[in-house]
């Protein structure tokens, strides 16, 4: 789980702040003034028994003067997002009523690691629910992006897959079909859209005399053509390291049969010495 505090909003006079909270299956933002905070420390600093001044995590301190007001909002928001984040961590406070209220999440909610899936309805609510969260991605920024798949939605992945292996062969396959179609969701998130392309080359500064007159669509084309280039130098690179491979073997089998011969021709040298030591016995003998 992570909160932001990207921006604020005037009601009636009153400074209210977004705050933008990621669980790892839904999103959703809520708007609380810095009263509302000071209500929640002082809540909890009742429940535990202490000065709200000895309270571990302190809010951003009030101004008397607010000549600069827009410099104080931009502390306030970073200041109240590290908060909340440190109270979130806290495991001692994490899971408090007050705390859950203040999120505007269910009272059964608890702070903890992701549910094991246990049964065949466990399995079917996790996979619901990546499914809608995978369908709400839309217009991501793709760095963003591909971190929030690492962070939470590949290990709910794994988790499917991991229990999708049960003795019932036909829900089995019924599931693996269904992990399959959630990581062709996942990578069709990843892919660039053709519009983004260029913006992107020149981000990365990859832009050329040979790529600057072209539209998207021809740049799109042209890096295509690129991809299939390099796709066919890896191809050549392949049957390379494959020919290398069966080189490697077919040594290996020579050296296997040399070392037979050896140890057979070894073996002979023994057994002829020892019908020459035999021979000089009964040479002796006979002088």
């Amino acid at each position: 789980m992570s909160i932001t505090i990207p921006s604020e909003v005037n009601i009636d006079g009153s400074t209210f702040y977004q705050i933008n909270i990621k669980l790892p299956l839904r999103s959703y933002s809520l708007k609380k003034r810095y009263s509302d905070f000071e209500t929640l420390v002082n809540q909890l600093c009742h429940n535990i028994g202490i000065n709200s001044k000895d309270f571990p995590y302190q809010l951003p301190g009030k101004r008397i003067n607010w000549l600069n007001k827009n410099n104080i909002i931009e502390e306030r928001k970073i200041g109240l997002s590290q908060f909340l984040n440190q109270i979130i961590q806290d495991k001692s406070l994490q899971n408090e009523p007050e705390i859950l209220s203040f999120l505007q999440l269910p009272k059964n909610f608890k702070f903890q690691e992701r549910a094991k899936i246990e049964n065949k309805d466990n399995w079917y609510e996790t996979y619901r629910n990546l499914k809608n969260d995978l369908n709400e991605e839309n217009n991501q920024n793709i760095v963003k992006l591909k971190e929030r798949i690492s962070k939470y939605y590949q290990p709910f992945m794994n988790d499917l897959i991991k229990s999708s292996s049960v003795t019932d062969k036909e829900e089995q396959t019924k599931r693996r079909n269904l992990i399959s179609q959630l990581q062709n969701k996942i990578d069709s998130l990843l892919l660039v859209k053709p519009e983004e392309t260029k913006k992107i080359s020149r981000i990365l500064g990859k832009e050329t005399e040979e790529t600057l007159p072209l539209n998207n669509q021809e740049l799109l084309q042209h890096q295509i053509q690129i991809h299939q280039s390099q796709d066919k130098e890896v191809e050549q690179l392949r049957i390379l390291i494959a020919r290398q491979k069966q080189i490697g073997v077919t040594i290996n089998q020579e050296v296997e049969e040399q070392n037979y011969m050896l140890d057979k021709f070894n073996g002979e040298v023994e057994d002829t010495t020892d019908k020459i030591k035999q021979a000089r016995r009964r040479a002796r003998k006979i002088i």
